[in-house]
């Protein structure tokens, strides 16, 4: 089916017009993944920081904790110096268990984004090769080849993926159990 309304475009200028969209497109992309890894570190920075406040609560809650509990006779210095354990022993297992998981969120987020990096590259380099095809079938036999490149790669990324998780939920799994 054709349409005669269209304006004829000689083969060299739709090129042309195909490269130059895919160089604006990779040069979006760059500056999407740019953005991309500075949110991840704003995020990191966020949450180190609601740490941190944590932690100064905690301080100052110990500390309004010791000035009440010197006022009182010796069995209330007994409670608090139990309260003191107890709390210690508490934020001390929290801040591990918080790191811990901090660490594998950031490996888990890590991968993820370089699998979505490697595909979207990947991607825009069969976008140009397909720019360059003398002909239909060249580009099929290009098709096929990405798509069996991409099928492989998606499966070693969902390998990597899974084993990493594995690995992340026995770590933490042997963690819990050891007192």
């Amino acid at each position: 089916m054709k349409d005669d309304n269209l304006p004829m475009v000689p083969p060299q200028a739709g090129r042309e017009i195909a490269e130059g969209s895919l160089a604006r497109v990779r040069e979006a992309y760059e500056h999407f993944a740019e953005a991309g890894e500075m949110a991840l570190n704003a995020f990191e920075t966020s949450l180190a920081q609601s740490f941190d406040g944590w932690r100064s609560v905690m301080g100052s809650s110990r500390e309004t904790a010791h000035q009440l509990s010197d006022s009182n006779v010796a069995g209330a210095r007994k409670m608090r110096e139990q309260w003191d354990a107890v709390g210690a022993r508490l934020y001390n297992a929290f801040e591990d268990n918080a790191g811990h998981t901090m660490a594998a969120m950031r490996e888990i987020g890590h991968r993820m984004l370089i699998a979505s990096d490697t595909n979207v590259r990947a991607s825009l380099d069969f976008a140009e090769r397909l720019t360059k095809a003398a002909d239909a079938r060249e580009v099929a036999a290009l098709h096929v080849t990405f798509m069996q490149e991409q099928s492989r790669r998606l499966t070693d990324q969902m390998v990597d993926l899974h084993q990493t998780t594995s690995r992340l939920a026995r770590e933490a799994a042997a963690r819990t159990e050891t007192p």
